[in-house]
C-alpha cells in the first residue's frame, strides 16, 4: 500500500485481478520459485544480532543512531533490544538488551543502556503484526524521507514495498498525521517518517529485516531517478504481482542470516 498524510488504503488482496498485462508472464512469486520454506528454528536473539551484523555490512551504522527490537518470546510483555555504545557490526546475542513493559531496562549489567526505544515500544504493544521493529539511519532511506513523499515503483525491486509503505510526519507536527501506529494498523510495513527515515516492522526477524534492505534499495533507485522526467513507474497490476509477502520477505533474508551462521556467530 501507499499512503499519503491524508489517506490511508489497504494494499489489493485480489492477488489475480486482470491488468494490463495481466496473464503475459508467470506470476513471479510461483512461477520459477520453490516453495517458500518454513522458518529455521534458531533463537530471537541471534536472528537480531545477525541482523544488526547485516545492516552494519550494507553500511547502515550511523554513530549510536537507530534501533532493533523484538517481542522476547520467554517473558511476554518483554523486548529485546540492540544496546547503545556498541557497534552493531560486532554485537552478539548476550550483547542484546531486556527491556519492560513500560520501557525500562530490566538487565543489571552496567553496559545494559538503550536509545530511543519508545516508537519501537508502542509499536510492538498496539501492532499485532510487529513482533520486530526496525529503525536505523539508512543513507537513501533519509535522503528520500525529506522529500515527504511516497517512493515510486520505478524498478521491480522498489515494488517489492511500494504497496507496502506509509507516510508520516507525527515525529514533527504531533497528530496533523497518521501515526506509525496508525499505519500499520491499516497494512502499512514500511514507515517513511519525514525527515527520519524509515521504520520497518514483521511478524520475524526476516520479514522486518529485508523490508528494511528492499526500502533503501528502493530510495536509491528513486533518488537516483528523481530528476529524469520521463522515468517509467511500473503499472499497477505488475506492482501487485511484485509486492512482497511476510513469507517472502522472511525468505529473502535467509541468506543474510546464513551467511552469518557461516561466519560462526555466538
Amino acid at each position: 500500500m501507499t499512503t499519503t498524510t491524508d489517506t490511508a488504503t489497504l494494499p489489493g488482496t485480489d492477488r489475480d485481478a486482470p491488468g494490463d498485462d495481466a496473464g503475459a508472464r508467470p506470476h513471479p512469486r510461483t512461477a520459477g520459485l520453490p516453495d517458500v520454506p518454513a522458518p529455521r528454528d534458531r533463537d530471537v536473539r541471534w536472528e537480531l544480532a545477525a541482523a544488526l551484523r547485516a545492516f552494519a555490512r550494507a553500511g547502515f551504522e550511523f554513530g549510536f543512531n537507530g534501533h532493533v527490537s523484538a517481542r522476547a518470546p520467554e517473558a511476554p510483555g518483554h523486548y529485546w533490544v540492540n544496546p547503545f555504545g556498541l557497534s552493531i557490526s560486532t554485537v552478539t546475542p548476550s550483547d542484546l538488551v531486556l527491556v519492560g513493559p513500560d520501557g525500562a531496562v530490566v538487565d543489571a549489567r552496567p553496559s545494559a543502556v538503550i536509545n530511543g526505544f519508545a516508537g519501537n515500544l508502542r509499536l510492538h504493544q498496539e501492532v499485532e503484526d510487529a513482533a520486530v521493529v526496525v529503525h536505523l539511519h539508512t543513507p537513501s532511506g533519509f535522503a528520500w524521507s525529506s522529500l515527504g513523499r511516497p517512493l515510486e515503483a520505478v524498478t521491480t525491486d522498489a515494488a517489492l514495498i511500494a504497496r507496502l509503505q506509509g507516510l508520516t510526519s507525527t515525529i514533527w507536527d504531533g497528530a496533523s498525521s497518521p501515526s506509525a501506529v496508525d499505519l500499520a494498523r491499516d497494512g502499512a510495513r514500511v514507515v517513511l517518517q519525514r525527515g527520519h527515515g524509515f521504520v520497518t516492522l514483521g511478524r520475524t526477524v526476516g520479514e522486518a529485516a529485508f523490508y528494511l534492505l528492499a526500502a533503501e534499495r528502493a530510495a536509491a533507485a528513486n533518488l537516483a531517478l528523481a530528476a529524469v522526467p520521463d522515468r517509467a513507474v511500473l503499472p499497477e497490476a505488475a506492482q501487485e504481482r511484485w509486492t512482497l509477502t511476510p513469507e517472502l520477505a522472511r525468505a529473502h533474508f535467509e541468506t543474510e542470516l546464513t551467511r552469518v551462521e557461516a561466519e560462526g556467530l555466538r
